[in-house]
């Protein structure tokens, strides 16, 4: 029984042995090995994404009396963590070389935030969610001021640390009123105890859930606990800002799924409202704000905060199965789109410049019009322009809401969307018909011009046949 435990957590175990191996490697032979941590780490990412594909349709197993669970919805959602990750180092990498950032802590800090996120995804239980949450969180504040003589960054790093440890507290706080009322760690001991909670005890319960979902959903960034994502997307360097706005979402995204649907299932007339809230509310704000921005990394981050929105909303459709499908659809094409998105930024950010503004996004095209063609297809997707995947996300949220007859939340949904398409417009226009205050070529490394090319072609593959990504989902179906 422990060595089938010990199987399921293969992968965390590869990349917690890919952080110390990394770490190790670049201190003593660093100086002699060009390179050697971005080698060593993307060696061990498709070691650990290979070995989760070969427990893929396993059945569905849980491990360490109730720690750990292994299902297709873990699996799918680990891959999309090391296929993100693996595309973020591959646009990083000339920039942190540029940029002289230490590349053994920036490597090995990484390592540790997406062992924190493959632990988030496989928690069973109270305990393991805490742990993956800290063990994703605390090297991203390090992440974050790593540029030490950059002050933005040290401020973002001290406003996500202060926010972030208050959201700890106050999850540890909620579940402690779940502990009390349960008397269980387990999710899924949790959820058959709720189904059959005294009334007495149900608003002691709904403190607990609210509690919890702020710490989901202020990792999501969601309003009103979106403070700080315009912030330290603005404030840390580009290679960190494309692996916080992939990596992190899609672990968050699984914490908020099991706390709500594992553990919490019969409080679903609760957080349904809770979410439709948050999602209306959230992509109101982000696609306001959005609109007076000029930054395009703060544009971004507002831009994140409405999509995380959309998310929210599909998690409120039904029945849960087709909910969290829905959900996990969108979630997997935005962090494709997001992290494509910084990774122009970061092509673009050469010799020390930090290409973040609009006007230094003018007349691209004329400096390398294949990155600015990219970048089209990146902003309508992002637009919900068809035929791209970035369409057919919200089409299925929409969809699904006509499904449950909520009929104001499609109209609204629709009309945001048409207000969102105005700034992203605004990028290709930009790039496209404003003159170059710039006329010098931009040139991109060969491999990280194809790692944006094929994450690109992923977005439209996924627009133009999405059944491709629908049927490797589609089990979720079956788990909830």
């Amino acid at each position: 029984m422990m060595l089938a435990d010990i199987i399921t957590i293969l992968p965390e175990i590869t990349i917690a042995v890919a952080a110390m191996v990394v770490m190790l490697s670049d201190l003593f032979f660093g100086k002699y090995v060009k390179n050697l941590a971005y080698i060593l780490t993307q060696i061990f990412l498709i070691i650990a994404a290979w070995m989760t594909f070969e427990q893929f349709v396993s059945p569905v197993y849980v491990g360490f009396g109730g720690q750990t669970y292994s299902n297709d919805f873990t699996f799918i959602l680990q891959e999309f963590i090391f296929l993100a990750a693996f595309l973020v180092f591959i646009y990083g990498k000339d920039y942190i070389e540029d940029r002289k950032l230490p590349q053994g802590e920036f490597y090995t800090l990484s390592l540790l935030s997406i062992l924190g996120a493959v632990t988030l995804v496989s928690a069973y239980s109270l305990l393991t969610v805490y742990i993956g949450l800290e063990l994703l969180s605390l090297p991203l504040y390090a992440l974050l001021a790593i540029r030490r003589n950059f002050a933005k960054g040290a401020e973002a790093s001290i406003k996500y640390f202060i926010l972030g440890a208050i959201t700890s507290g106050l999850l540890l706080y909620g579940m402690s009123f779940i502990y009390g009322i349960t008397g269980s760690l387990n999710l899924h001991d949790i959820g058959i105890y709720l189904a059959n909670t005294n009334p007495a005890h149900l608003n002691i319960v709904l403190v607990g859930m609210v509690l919890m979902i702020t710490t989901a959903t202020f990792k999501l960034g969601a309003v009103p606990f979106h403070m700080w994502v315009p912030d330290v997307y603005e404030g840390s360097p580009n290679a960190v800002t494309a692996f916080l706005a992939s990596v992190p979402k899609l672990a968050a995204f699984a914490m908020l799924v099991n706390i709500l649907m594992v553990a919490m299932p019969a409080q679903a007339f609760a957080w349904h409202k809770v979410l439709m809230v948050l999602g209306v509310i959230s992509i109101f704000f982000g696609n306001l704000l959005a609109l007076a921005q000029t930054n395009l990394k703060r544009l971004l981050g507002y831009s994140t905060i409405s999509h995380i929105g959309f998310v929210l909303l599909a998690l409120i459709l039904s029945p849960d199965a087709f909910a969290v499908s829905t959900a996990l659809f969108y979630i997997i094409v935005y962090i494709l789109m997001a992290a494509a998105s910084f990774g122009v930024l970061i092509v673009l950010s050469v010799k020390g410049n930090d290409v973040e503004d609009l006007v230094d996004f003018a007349g691209l095209n004329r400096r390398n019009p294949w990155i600015a063609f990219l970048m089209l297809i990146l902003m309508f997707s992002m637009a919900g322009i068809p035929p791209l995947s970035g369409f057919v996300a919200k089409l299925f949220v929409v969809m699904g809401l006509i499904d449950g007859h909520h009929y104001v939340l499609v109209t609204y949904a629709l009309i945001m969307s048409v207000i969102a398409s105005f700034y992203y417009i605004r990028v290709v226009k930009v790039i496209y018909f404003d003159e170059p205050k710039n006329q010098t070529p931009v040139y991109a490394n060969k491999n990280t011009l194809l790692g944006l090319s094929i994450n690109s072609l992923l977005i439209l593959i996924f627009g133009l046949f999405p059944a491709l990504l629908v049927n490797l989902i589609h089990p979720v179906y079956t788990l909830f």
